[in-house]
């Protein structure tokens, strides 16, 4: 058993709180009160990693903002090249990164949904979403600050640094048991918590069945080309010549407004579980 929803009566019991500090309005801001307050830092861990796990998270770290802050920026390329974000340009009084992994463990979590030109929805993202709302919640019932942070803060530098899982030859997060199949969500929050280690382990050695498997040529390791990524071509207007078929044959339509996405590189992926290479869509 983890930690329970709070509420004004309400404790974080199996995370080791004593009943004295389940009410404190006190002078830690004073727009803001605070409902519960955990003793030490890991119990404020543990009522998140709990939290995040009821909603369907398998991994879960965090992440000092001074760690990540100190990589190098990085361009972000899709339709546009932008410049990656410093958690504190989110949030500049941070103290904790919360990270978590959500997994892929159907064809239908790799749906892209056409809403209007150039506007997706992605159902396999909507427990990210969830999870980052409670646990902001949460944090903000208890007299932190909190946000989500979204795109242009490395998700992926975020997991590595969380422990999560390795950056791996196919450019995706690959963890030891869920291989390439996890969707990364993350919070920023001004709470004290003990960061976790990186994760340092080279996962991908001398393989290279990702990209081979490639069916563009996107991949070389650890980079990919987004001009080449048929996860990248299939949310265009206009598909460029030449890839019409490719797209069929390895991101087909499922209807006329949603696309299956291309998944080539991380079936190849040695560590994909094998219940998730049989929760394919049937042709």
């Amino acid at each position: 058993m983890g930690c329970g929803l709070i509420t004004l009566s309400g404790i974080c019991r199996d995370a080791g709180v004593s009943a004295d500090k389940r009410f404190n309005y006190g002078d830690r801001d004073s727009d803001r009160r605070i409902a519960y307050m955990p003793e030490r830092r890991d119990d404020l861990r543990a009522c998140l990693k709990d939290r995040s796990e009821r909603l369907g998270a398998v991994a879960f770290g965090i992440v000092s903002p001074d760690d990540m802050d100190a990589l190098p920026r990085i361009r972000v390329v899709e339709f546009v090249t932008r410049w990656s974000k410093l958690v504190r340009e989110v949030m500049p009084e941070a103290r904790s990164v919360i990270v978590f992994g959500v997994p892929s463990l159907d064809d239908s979590d790799e749906l892209e949904v056409r809403r209007a030109s150039r506007k997706f929805s992605y159902p396999g993202y909507h427990r990210i979403k969830l999870i980052q709302r409670d646990l902001e919640s949460f944090l903000l019932m208890n007299g932190y600050r909190a946000a989500p942070i979204w795109e242009l803060v490395s998700h992926k530098r975020l997991a590595v640094l969380a422990g999560i899982g390795a950056y791996g030859k196919s450019s995706l997060v690959i963890s030891p048991r869920h291989g390439p199949w996890l969707r990364i969500g993350a919070v920023v929050t001004d709470a004290p918590i003990p960061k976790d280690r990186p994760f340092t382990k080279d996962l991908c050695g001398k393989c290279r069945r990702c990209v081979n498997a490639c069916p563009s040529g996107a991949l070389r390791p650890f980079t990919v080309d987004p001009k080449k990524c048929l996860v990248l071509i299939g949310s265009m207007d206009e598909t460029p010549r030449g890839y019409g078929r490719m797209l069929e044959d390895h991101a087909p339509l499922v209807t006329p407004n949603a696309r299956r996405m291309c998944t080539e590189c991380q079936m190849a992926c040695p560590y994909t579980p094998p219940g998730r290479r049989e929760n394919v869509l049937v042709k």
